[in-house]
């Protein structure tokens, strides 16, 4: 065999291998990962979340994991070709009723996969509902959460006593610029905390979500209570750009100089449901 046809026959062999070896290093990733699925497990130590939504609404809490101080937990992803940082997420979901829900849900402290320990830093509230029965009628709101920190002085720290959280929940309305819904009215849902007694500040600069941060090491067996209330009053999603009379709310016409009302305002109109408007929510004065 010539130096040619043997080179020829080296490459050959070598392309054919190839692949073999890479399917051989995914396979074996794969089985790595199938073990140390089984192997996974979350830590008996945890708090008890219980939130109460109101009717038509859907729930959902997020918990992450990220690594304890010091670990490397690192994984191969194949998608990146290289190893990455590890994380978790473990997410409840309670699907929307016609009637007030309160809900448990039991938080582990931590989470643990092969030789990563991986701990709780965040729990994340998402609320979602509809405001007509249209695909598009419907918004989801992150809803604010708990920060989990190692300080022992953490804002809004968890006492022996439940700590609960209060937020309101209400729709903004505003005119779309979509292509699928131009000109018609379309609104977002918005919560913002609430004090004691159920109020929000007027200045929407002032408000916050429901939530705070809380010390890891306070938490466990403890209860966590977030109250979620919904508002029927309704207001425009931006400032100066609805002008509120005694039948509703009449929006600016936008100008090449400014987005905002001017002195004196001109009004335009929109739709509501296919419908020719001037004034929210009645539609016509």
């Amino acid at each position: 065999m010539s130096n040619r046809n043997f080179s020829n026959s080296v490459r050959t062999v070598f392309f054919l291998v190839l692949p073999l070896i890479g399917a051989c290093s995914f396979a074996g990733q794969m089985a790595k990962d199938s073990v140390e699925d089984v192997t996974s497990h979350y830590s008996s130590d945890h708090f008890i979340l219980v939130a109460t939504i109101p009717a038509n609404f859907s729930f959902t809490s997020k918990a992450k994991y990220s690594p304890k101080k010091g670990e490397k937990c690192e994984v191969y992803s194949p998608g990146l070709g290289g190893n990455v940082i590890r994380q978790q997420q473990k997410s409840n979901n309670t699907d929307a009723k016609n009637v007030e829900q309160t809900v448990s849900t039991d938080i582990p402290l931590e989470y643990n996969i092969a030789d990563c320990s991986m701990e709780l830093t965040r729990v994340s509230y998402e609320l979602s509902a509809s405001y007509g029965t249209g695909a598009r009628d419907r918004d989801l709101e992150l809803a604010g959460g708990l920060t989990v920190t190692d300080t022992r002085g953490a804002q809004d720290q968890v006492s022996a006593n439940a700590s609960e959280q209060r937020g309101i929940c209400s729709w903004l309305f505003q005119i779309s610029t979509a292509k699928a819904k131009k000109d018609n009215i379309e609104k977002i849902l918005s919560c913002s905390a609430a004090d004691q007694n159920w109020n929000v500040p007027d200045d929407y600069s002032k408000r916050k979500k429901p939530g705070g941060a809380v010390a890891r090491d306070k938490l466990n067996k403890k209860i966590v209570t977030v109250v979620f209330h919904f508002s029927e009053i309704e207001e425009p999603s931006k400032d100066n750009r609805w002008i509120k009379t005694n039948l509703g709310w009449k929006p600016c016409q936008e100008t090449a100089e400014s987005v905002r009302c001017g002195v004196p305002p001109i009004f335009r109109s929109f739709k509501i449901n296919g419908r020719e408007c001037s004034i929210y929510p009645t539609c016509s004065e």
